[in-house]
């Protein structure tokens, strides 16, 4: 359509060049027959004309070169075609996108990285999830060459801040070692989590070094985990806990570790549960089975369990070979020995 007006133009302004160039040749030719009657010669109707036919000529000429050039839009014939960025012709079909790059692969999670500092410790946390307290003394210098005993936890979320003060407490009053505190993700990741927590960090391998601890409904959790599994755990502590009778009537030819059973007062179910889980215990030889009844689940009673592990487990122990790369010294600072 561009193209058709643009002709129009063109054609209208040659014609109009044409004829103003004929009145022009007209005018011309009457004054030049008037000289022979010795009429006075008006040259400037013939200029006037001439210069007219002249303008129209050049605005004819200026008008057709872009149709000349393949179009006004400078593009050869109805236009669908344009010139593109670099200098060559797309045509009207929109291009195929660019190919894709491929997505390089993403990195991957770091070993650990720490949660943050309760306690005056170190909470960490390693890829599949598992959360790793350390005491304020594993960085020490002191404590670069020791294997610290290690408590795998299943506790609430609300419970964690009270657990890591009761440990740290009963550490500064010197009635308790400094444990590592392993909190796996849910109750049956507890063996791989303390397996992953002994890949990353100093703690004793051994069932003598080894404790469980489990509140609520991680009670049963931590107490069965200790009964079926006695080659893994030393000792055991399960506070506010209601034990079914499966807990009891797990077989083993191996005497059971020895057990702790909190309650907080005003408890009757699990203290109640706690009773008939000792008493069941006996027929399989458990005879150290202790009974706390009437402290609150705060740090106080954390304090506590923390000093019954250490009377069961076997303490720190020093390490023949220091690691090359100790883990980073807490920036609130701990206890330098």
């Amino acid at each position: 359509m561009a193209d058709v007006v643009w002709s129009v133009l063109v054609v209208l302004a040659g014609a109009a060049a044409v004829l103003l160039g004929h009145r022009a040749v007209r005018h011309w030719w009457a004054e030049r027959a008037g000289r022979v009657y010795e009429l006075p010669v008006d040259r400037n109707g013939t200029v006037l004309r001439a210069g007219a036919a002249g303008t129209a000529a050049l605005l004819a000429g200026v008008l057709a070169l872009p149709l000349l050039g393949g179009g006004p839009n400078g593009a050869s014939g109805s236009g669908t075609t344009r010139v593109s960025a670099d200098g060559g012709k797309a045509s009207g079909v929109p291009a195929p996108p660019a190919p894709r790059r491929t997505p390089q692969p993403a990195p991957p999670p770091p070993a650990l990285h720490t949660l943050g500092y309760p306690a005056g410790g170190t909470l960490d946390q390693l890829a599949d999830g598992t959360r790793v307290w350390l005491p304020p003394w594993y960085a020490s210098p002191r404590g670069v060459r020791v294997a610290f005993p290690v408590a795998v936890a299943h506790l609430p979320a609300e419970r964690e801040a009270d657990l890591f003060d009761g440990f740290a407490l009963a550490l500064r009053r010197g009635l308790a070692d400094p444990f590592v505190l392993v909190l796996p993700a849910d109750c049956a990741r507890g063996g791989a989590a303390l397996a992953a927590a002994g890949r990353h960090f100093r703690v004793l391998p051994a069932r003598g070094g080894t404790g469980v601890i489990g509140v609520g409904a991680g009670a049963p959790c931590a107490v069965n985990a200790a009964l079926a599994t006695t080659g893994r755990y030393g000792a055991a502590a399960g506070v506010s806990g209601l034990y079914p009778p499966l807990a009891a009537s797990s077989s083993s030819r191996t005497a059971p570790p020895p057990l702790l059973l909190a309650s907080a007062p005003g408890e009757t179910a699990a203290q109640t549960a706690a009773r008939r889980l000792r008493t069941a215990l006996r027929p399989r030889g458990a005879d150290d089975v202790r009974l706390v009844d009437g402290v609150p689940v705060r740090r106080e009673l954390f304090a506590q369990i923390a000093g019954y592990l250490t009377e069961k487990l076997d303490g720190p122990a020093a390490i023949a070979t220091p690691p090359a790369s100790p883990a980073p010294a807490n920036p609130r600072g701990g206890p330098a020995s």
